[in-house]
C-alpha cells in the first residue's frame, strides 16, 4: 500500500512539472507557442534568416545572457509581468542595445516601464491600414491588419506609423541618454494567426530582425531584484517544516487506506431532481454578493449581454473577448465585440462612445455602480430588440 501511495505522489509531481512547462510554452505571444495567440512562426522565420534568436524567460536568464550591444535588438512580450524594480534592472541591462521592441503592452505596463506611450481602444471598423511613414523596417506603402488597441504619444521626436484617428499600431521613440530606441508594437503583427495577413510578416521581420542578434525576453512575475532578497529577514519557520508536513500528509493517506472502512450500499432517490431556475439564479447572486465579487458578476452579465446582442443583430461574437480589460492577464477585445457595439449604437440611437464604454470599458467596482451598470445593459438590450 505504501508503494502505491509513493507511485501516486511521483505521478502527481510529474504532472505538475509538465503542466508548468505547458503553461510557459502556451503564454500569450511566447516565441515557443505554436497556437494562434503565440509567436513561434515569427521567431522561426527570423532564426531561419540567420539572425540568432536567444529566448530568456526570467530576469536571471537575462543577466546570464551576454549583455545586449549595438548589434542586438531586444523584444519584450508578457511585459505586464514586470514590476517597477525589475523594469529598472531591465533598462540598466539593455541600455547598450540597438533597439527595444515592446509588443502588445497596455498603458499600465508602459507606465511601469517608464515609456511615454498610452494605449486605447479604437472604434474604427477598418480591417487594414497603411503605414504613411518611413522608418527603419517600415515603408509608406506597407499595409497591416488593424488592431482594436492602438497607441498614442506626445514624446518629442516620436514617430507614429499605421495611424488612424490618433491611434497608431506602431510608435517609435528615439534613443535617449542611457536608453536605446524604443518601439511599441501591436500584438497582431507577431501573432501566428495574423502573421500571414497583408504585410504583417514583412513589417514584423524588418522591425525585429534589423540586427545580427535578437534577444527575446519573456519576464516572469516571480522575478525579485537581488536587493530585495538581501533585505528579507531570516524566516522563523524551520526549513524542515515543509518536508515533515508532506511526510505527515502521505502517512495520514496511507493510514486512511489501511484502516478506512468500506463504503456502504448506494442510496437511491427519485430522479430527476427539479431545481427552479429562479432559485439557482438567486443562490448564485447571493454567492457573488457574499464574496463581494461585483467585478466578476459584471463580467458575466456583460458577456451574456454581448452574446444576446450579437444574436439579435446577426453578428458573431467570442464571449471570452467581451469580459473587458480588467482581467489578471488582459486579453485583447475581439473586433467582433466592437462591431456589435457599433451596430447596437446605431440600432438604439445612443452615443457610440457611451455604448463602447458600456460593452468594452472598465467594469464597475462598487455595488451601486454595478446596479447602474446592469440597468444600462438591460436598457440597451431592450432598445436594440424593439428597433424595427
Amino acid at each position: 500500500m505504501i508503494v502505491a501511495v509513493v507511485i501516486v505522489a511521483l505521478i502527481g509531481i510529474a504532472l505538475t512539472i509538465a503542466a508548468g512547462q505547458t503553461q510557459k510554452e502556451s503564454a500569450y505571444l511566447d516565441p515557443s507557442n505554436p497556437d494562434g495567440n503565440g509567436a513561434q512562426a515569427l521567431a522561426s522565420v527570423i532564426d531561419d534568416k540567420g539572425v540568432g534568436v536567444d529566448v530568456v524567460r526570467d530576469q536571471d536568464a537575462l543577466f546570464d545572457a551576454p549583455r545586449p550591444g549595438a548589434d542586438t535588438t531586444v523584444v519584450v512580450t508578457s511585459a505586464s509581468e514586470l514590476s517597477s524594480m525589475t523594469a529598472d534592472r531591465f533598462w540598466a541591462r539593455v541600455s547598450g542595445a540597438r533597439r527595444v521592441v515592446v509588443v502588445g503592452a497596455y498603458s499600465n505596463t508602459l507606465s511601469t516601464m517608464d515609456i511615454p506611450v498610452t494605449s486605447g481602444s479604437s472604434t474604427s471598423v477598418n480591417d487594414e491600414i497603411r503605414a504613411d511613414c518611413r522608418i527603419g523596417g517600415v515603408e509608406p506603402d506597407d499595409i497591416i491588419s488593424r488592431d482594436s488597441t492602438g497607441y498614442a504619444t506626445t514624446a518629442p521626436g516620436a514617430i507614429s506609423c499605421f495611424d488612424l484617428d490618433g491611434s497608431a499600431d506602431l510608435v517609435v521613440l528615439p534613443a535617449a541618454a542611457g536608453r536605446p530606441e524604443v518601439v511599441v508594437l501591436s500584438s497582431l503583427l507577431v501573432r501566428n494567426d495574423e502573421i500571414t495577413r497583408f504585410d504583417n510578416a514583412g513589417v514584423a521581420i524588418r522591425t525585429l530582425a534589423g540586427s545580427s542578434r535578437l534577444l527575446w525576453y519573456v519576464p516572469d512575475h516571480r522575478d525579485t531584484p537581488p536587493s530585495v532578497v538581501a533585505e528579507e529577514e531570516p524566516s522563523d519557520i524551520p526549513a524542515a517544516l515543509g518536508p515533515l508536513t508532506l511526510l505527515g500528509f502521505f502517512g495520514l493517506l496511507a493510514l486512511m487506506f489501511w484502516r478506512g472502512r468500506r463504503f456502504g450500499p448506494l442510496v437511491t432517490e427519485p430522479l430527476p431532481a427539479v431545481v427552479k431556475a429562479i432559485e439557482t439564479t438567486q443562490a448564485r447572486g447571493r454567492l457573488y454578493h457574499r464574496a463581494r465579487a461585483d467585478g466578476r458578476a459584471a463580467e458575466q452579465l456583460r458577456a451574456h449581454t454581448v452574446a444576446r446582442l450579437g444574436a439579435t443583430l446577426g453578428l458573431p461574437v467570442d464571449t471570452r473577448s467581451a469580459l473587458g480589460p480588467d482581467r489578471p492577464q488582459p486579453i485583447p477585445v475581439s473586433p467582433s465585440v466592437f462591431a456589435i457595439a457599433d451596430a447596437a449604437a446605431a440600432a438604439s440611437g445612443r452615443d457610440p462612445r457611451l455604448v463602447h464604454r458600456l460593452l468594452t470599458g472598465p467594469l464597475p467596482a462598487t455595488e451601486d455602480d454595478l446596479v447602474a451598470f446592469v440597468t444600462d445593459l438591460t436598457a440597451l438590450e431592450k432598445e436594440v430588440r424593439l428597433t424595427p
